[in-house]
């Protein structure tokens, strides 16, 4: 998104970036943009310290009051514009902001762990209901997120603008594979067919099924692998327990967080990305996979399957024989398989950076009109 805004600035915006983290800053800077980096003070620190107390001694939310207002005025900012669910959007008390909210996973799904325990629940509750009635606008992925949002916590419609996720651009996949003609098979000693799933391992994400589905073909004289990257969020020990018990050792490889030129180096030479997440509606490595003319196996779930509509093969997630089935049409259906990318190509249209800088020059303009109305606090 920074490098949109910077590459097609907006007619009588400016800009300023800001990062919470040295790292942030450092990435940045290697793309050419320069970033305002703002320090956790021993402030903000004990503020949060005490939060913690609170809550895990009493069970009370504080709100995070990020004490950003001050720097906010060095630089005479207008309107702060999150890209994330911030927590510094509750500490805000002299500026107008746009807050983006990338998912009610937990409301959703509240089965999984790592949306209900810790009060991790009770936190993007608390996050939600301080923040988004104060918001100038609130961002979604999409018309079922939106729906959903105002339902749940009363936004205004109005309010609520669909702006849906986008993969990188053309040029910026090419530069990533100019950068290196490393052979990943080669390098991981993949010699089988494989599956890709590019995914950090937290329960949701549902790795277990690729795997319930992998016994299934090898117990009928089909061998498949299943290539798995991301960090480990607490699961990998349970799937790599369950890779041993279902004797699939030589058929899996958990590689971790591997850099981008080998990301789109496997989406290249995967026989498909399968993404059996419960989480959604939408998501990002299925508008990768349409970009890079790789297979996509998408679960047949509301708001998930209208992402990729008929540009994925659909799987019934409480039955891992659908994904057998369709890894045989992957492997012996080769008509289908080219149906399913020109379809997956024809969808990524509605998924582009020039919708997502529309929605943001409309909603920077009404604001800016508004601003004429008074003088800067």
């Amino acid at each position: 998104m920074l490098k949109l805004l910077q590459k097609k600035p907006l007619k009588n915006i400016k800009c300023i970036f800001f990062v919470f983290t040295r790292e942030n800053e450092k990435i940045l800077r290697d793309e050419g943009i320069n970033a305002v980096y703002i320090g956790f003070s021993i402030l903000r620190l004990l503020h949060r310290i005490k939060a913690k107390f609170f809550r895990v001694v009493f069970g009370l939310l504080l709100p995070f009051q990020g004490h950003i207002d001050k720097l906010l005025d060095q630089y005479e900012i207008d309107l702060v514009y999150f890209l994330t669910p911030s927590p510094y959007a509750m500490g805000l008390k002299q500026h107008n902001y746009i807050v983006t909210v990338w998912d009610q996973c937990h409301r959703d799904w509240m089965e999984f762990p790592e949306v209900y325990a810790d009060f991790e629940f009770e936190l993007r509750e608390f996050f939600y209901r301080q923040t988004l009635f104060k918001a100038v606008a609130v961002l979604v992925d999409s018309a079922i997120s939106k729906q959903k949002l105002h339902e749940r916590y009363g936004v205004d419609l109005e309010r609520i603008q669909i702006a849906p996720f986008f993969p990188s651009k053309d040029e910026d996949t090419r530069e990533q594979e100019a950068k290196t003609d490393i052979d990943v098979c080669k390098k991981y000693s993949i010699s089988l067919p494989f599956l890709f799933y590019p995914a950090q391992l937290w329960t949701h994400k549902n790795h277990i099924y690729i795997l319930d589905a992998l016994a299934l073909l090898r117990h009928n004289g089909l061998k498949i692998a299943a290539v798995f990257v991301g960090n480990d969020f607490g699961n990998k020990f349970f799937l790599a327990e369950q890779t041993r018990a279902m004797g699939l050792i030589d058929q899996v490889y958990f590689l971790g967080f591997i850099p981008r030129q080998e990301l789109i180096a496997f989406y290249k030479k995967a026989l498909a990305l399968v993404m059996p997440t419960y989480f959604g509606p939408t998501n990002i490595p299925p508008l990768e996979a349409f970009s890079l003319k790789c297979p996509v196996c998408y679960p047949n779930l509301p708001g998930l399957r209208e992402q990729v509509a008929d540009g994925a093969f659909l799987m019934d997630l409480d039955d891992p024989k659908s994904l057998c089935n369709i890894v045989k049409t992957l492997l012996f259906d080769k008509n289908k398989v080219e149906q399913k990318l020109a379809a997956g190509v024809k969808q990524l249209e509605l998924y582009s950076e020039e919708n997502y800088l529309n929605i943001l020059c409309r909603l920077f303009n009404t604001y800016s009109q508004l601003l004429r109305c008074r003088r800067r606090i």
